[in-house]
């Protein structure tokens, strides 16, 4: 899904010895339009012949691969024993050569006053110029602003010349406030009069400041990116600096079924936007919805990480685009009756998709099978672990996200308990199921802790320290 941008935003501190504790498993007025609009006539919105796909024979009928299972498989009989349930769902990288997706991207930017710092509109102009450079003929750009209101600046137009596309991005000035829901309506009606039915909708979004004018309720905001989502075209969200709304910009993202970003220096944004098309391009899998049921005797506790749907059978989870090479995991807790539950199907998982090489939507199911037993040999022996690790480190991030929350809300000696939690299970978990990468997370969350040992949490480091941990948790747990 994603990569995470920050990575060294943290105090550069000596990491001492790690704490062992019992492990897992045991972001002027606004222009006017008539000064920027692109003359259409010179870029032309056409339907130029697409080329067709060669596809592997080896692939079968769908192309996502969904695994389902539990970290452990044996559970004492007469105990109650919490475990976890990991599904991955992988969109195999073996392609071919040829498959790529026509993509329809349309960029909604920030160009309220607050875009004047740090040289951020020219960054984001800069990017959003690569952007269009970077995209395939038979693409379609669109480029939208929003302060008090919004602007289409680059109508959705076909990728031939991308010189009058440029000319018009550079003619954009910053001022005014944040219209966020005028920019997404804007960019959304451009994406829908000119999506055609085998091409990738994209809406990216970027932003460095919190809603202040127009629709600023988040609820109509997340409807409205909801809706989107299902009508086939998703939305990424990208903040910049430290005074967006990360919450409402990764929620945004979330229901939208796109990625989410934190970038904190204006220089990377060229690398978001290229790394935003290269997925967007390899969509393989669209509007992505998992539902885990469960029998009687196992309990869901939580969905790590992800905004779940619950009912008496079990979960749902929108997971949005999948793309080729790239896997995504939801992991859940759940309480385990020794009493009631039986042995067989402890839970089985249902993918459904729109399956973007074949054109129609398909199908996966996968099946988690639970031993109910009185043999505490089979129990020890029963631990699997990729999905222990899978599930630890998910864990694990999830202590930091309410750590980054405890500290942002003031409560400095909770969060440096719930990131010793954090610590303690990563590191464990890196040892036992021999994952580096745990390791790796562990020492990011002492790192993380040293910011909350030396900074105010309405400091610049603490600020950063916020979204860096949320945004990094984000990326952990899935």
């Amino acid at each position: 899904m994603q990569r995470w941008h920050v990575t060294a935003v943290l105090l550069a501190a000596a990491v001492g010895t790690v704490a062992v504790v019992p492990t897992l498993s045991s972001r002027l007025s606004p222009p006017t339009t008539d000064n920027l609009v692109v003359d259409v006539s010179t870029t032309p919105l056409v339907e130029p012949p697409q080329p067709e796909l060669t596809v592997p024979d080896a692939l079968g009928d769908g192309h996502l691969e969904l695994d389902v299972g539990f970290d452990r498989s044996a559970v004492l009989k007469g105990q109650r024993t919490e475990r976890f349930v990991t599904l991955t769902l992988t969109a195999p990288d073996n392609l071919g050569e040829d498959f790529r997706r026509p993509v329809d991207l349309a960029v909604v930017m920030d160009a309220s006053g607050s875009m004047s710092g740090r040289g951020k509109i020219d960054y984001a102009k800069r990017a959003a110029k690569l952007l269009a450079t970077s995209m395939e003929e038979d693409d379609t750009y669109s480029f939208i602003t929003f302060s008090d209101d919004a602007t289409t600046v680059v109508p959705a137009t076909a990728i031939y010349e991308p010189k009058a596309i440029h000319e018009a991005i550079d003619r954009v000035l910053e001022g005014g406030g944040t219209n966020l829901y005028a920019g997404l309506q804007k960019g959304a009606s451009e994406v829908k009069r000119s999506v055609r039915t085998d091409q990738v909708g994209r809406l990216v979004l970027l932003s460095d400041g919190k809603a202040t004018a127009g629709i600023t309720d988040p609820v109509a905001l997340e409807r409205f990116v909801s809706t989107l989502a299902s009508s086939g075209v998703t939305v990424s969200a990208v903040g910049l600096g430290l005074e967006y709304n990360e919450d409402l910009m990764s929620r945004l993202a979330d229901v939208g079924g796109g990625t989410y970003d934190f970038v904190d220096d204006p220089k990377e944004l060229s690398k978001v936007f290229t790394d935003e098309l290269d997925r967007t391009a390899a969509v393989v899998a669209r509007d992505v919805r998992v539902r885990v049921t469960v029998p009687d005797g196992v309990e869901l506790l939580d969905v790590i990480g992800w905004d779940a749907e619950r009912d008496a059978e079990g979960w749902s989870v929108r997971i949005g685009d999948v793309y080729a090479g790239h896997s995504t995991k939801v992991v859940a807790r759940v309480a385990i009756d020794g009493d009631r539950a039986v042995t067989g199907v402890g839970a089985t998982a249902t993918a459904t998709y729109d399956d973007l090489v074949h054109g129609d939507q398909r199908q996966e199911r996968d099946e988690a099978v639970l031993d109910v037993t009185t043999n505490t040999q089979l129990v020890a022996s029963s631990v699997n672990r990729e999905r222990a690790a899978s599930a630890s480190r998910a864990w694990g991030n999830w202590h930091l996200e309410q750590s980054a929350r405890a500290y942002q809300s003031g409560e400095v000696d909770k969060a440096k308990d719930l990131i010793s939690t954090s610590n303690a299970i990563l590191h464990d978990a890196s040892i036992e199921f021999d994952a580096p990468e745990l390791e790796e997370d562990a020492v990011r969350s002492l790192q993380q802790k040293q910011v909350y040992e030396a900074h105010a949490p309405a400091s610049t480091e603490g600020r950063r320290a916020i979204k860096a941990g949320k945004e990094y948790a984000n990326f952990a747990t899935r």
